[in-house]
Formats: C-alpha cells, sequence, structure tokens
C-alpha cells in the first residue's frame, strides 16, 4: 500500500515533479512511464492490497478505508496548505490503528493517543527536513510546505518538535521508556545539530538517518517484550 501510494503521489504531482530539480527524472515527470503503465502497477498493488485487507477484522478494515482516503488525498495537499507534513504523519502512521484494531478489541486510551501523536511528530520532523531540500524549486512551483513555514528558525522549530515528540513518548510508554526516549531525543538533535538546511544533498542525508529513530523505538518495545511478555 504504500508502494501504491507513492504511485498515487507521483500521477498527481507529475508536473509539479517535472518543475523540481530533485525530482524531475521521475519515471512519470520525465515521461519515461507512462500514465497507463503507472496505473496498472497501482492496480496490481491496489489488488495485493485488497487481499490482505479481507483478512483484517471488521475494525481495521473500516480504519483501512479511512486510511486509503487519506492516501489518495494526500498528494493535493501541498496545493492547499503549508502543512501537507502533518496529514502525512496521520495518512503514514494510522497503520498503527489498523494494527491494533487487528489484534486486540479497538479501544481509546491516552497512551494509544500518545504514541499516534509522538509518530505523527516524528513524520514532521523527518519530512519537514525533506522538504528543505526542494524548498526553492517549491516556491517557484507554488508547492506549499512546513518548510516554508520555519524556514527563519528551523532547527529551533525542530527542536521543539523533537521533544514534544519524546514527552508524548514518555506519555505512551511510562517509566518503560526513559531509556527510549532519552536516546532517541539525542539522536535526532544530534542530526539536526549536523544538518545544513541550505544544502539539498545533507538534507536527504539526514532525511534519510531519521528511520534509525524507529528502529531504536521498535528495538526497545520487542525488548520489553521478551522480558515481560
Amino acid at each position: 500500500m504504500r508502494s501504491a501510494g507513492c504511485i498515487i503521489n507521483d500521477l498527481a504531482d507529475k508536473s509539479l515533479d517535472a518543475k523540481v530539480e530533485r525530482t524531475k527524472l521521475r519515471p512519470l515527470a520525465a515521461t519515461t512511464l507512462t500514465t497507463n503503465q503507472a496505473l496498472i502497477a497501482l492496480a496490481v498493488f491496489l489488488s495485493l492490497g485488497g487481499v490482505v485487507w479481507m483478512f483484517l477484522s471488521q475494525t481495521a478494515q473500516y480504519i483501512s478505508i479511512i486510511a486509503a482516503c487519506m492516501m489518495v488525498i494526500y498528494p493535493f495537499m501541498k496545493r492547499i496548505t503549508y502543512w501537507p507534513q502533518l496529514f502525512l504523519g496521520f495518512t503514514f502512521n494510522i497503520g498503527l490503528l489498523i494494527a491494533i484494531a487487528h489484534v486486540a478489541t479497538f479501544t481509546f486510551s491516552w497512551q494509544l493517543l500518545c504514541l499516534f501523536l509522538s509518530l505523527i511528530l516524528w513524520t514532521v520532523f523527518y519530512d519537514t527536513i525533506y522538504a528543505f531540500a526542494d524548498i526553492r524549486d517549491d516556491l517557484k512551483a507554488n508547492s506549499k510546505s512546513t518548510a516554508m513555514v520555519m524556514s527563519r528558525s528551523p532547527k529551533t522549530c525542530l527542536t521543539l518538535i523533537n521533544v514534544f515528540t519524546h514527552v508524548l513518548l514518555f506519555l505512551s510508554f511510562g517509566l518503560n521508556g526513559v531509556i527510549p526516549v532519552l536516546i532517541g531525543v539525542f539522536f535526532l538533535q544530534t542530526l539536526l545539530s549536523m544538518w545544513n538546511p541550505q544544502d539539498p544533498e545533507d538534507c536527504i542525508k539526514i532525511f534519510k538517518h531519521c528511520h534509525f529513530w524507529g528502529l531504536i523505538e521498535w528495538a526497545w518495545l520487542l525488548l520489553i517484550r521478551i522480558i515481560s511478555p
């Protein structure tokens, strides 16, 4: 479904991508792939996703339909709001709600809400860094992003997001989360200190390193599960 989302995004953005230096060679933007070919690939991925969807619990199926709608809407958010990364955070991380709804009776809890919000902020954190790589071309193409909102003081803004991400993560994990929270906030802050917002290549490099945060938090949860199942 992530691949399907990427295809939908590239179909919607092919005219914008052609105006951005970093994305102008994407297959649809560069016309090395036709729209019909992209639609065939999309149909294949959606069909595979549909097979998985049939085996989900009813609640998880309902949430999945919402997720699919958000996936279609997301590419157009950069045309109407400076906060498309926030919408992306909801879209990417709704998988958490789908998974929980499938394996257990879905009930609201503050711990779940805090975890979900922390993941959304993490997405805003790394995708804003990513958006800085294209900020000059995006301004010319009238494509909006949180990078434009934070352009005057990017490191300060992202430091605040980093702090709020880990406050929410601590509220979700409780005392079991002290170690991953401290490691996580230090790791993302270290990336920020190394980051040069004016260098597009450095933006992409730092963006790619952000996935290690997810690995750290996942490894800690796995460890807790093994120690006290």
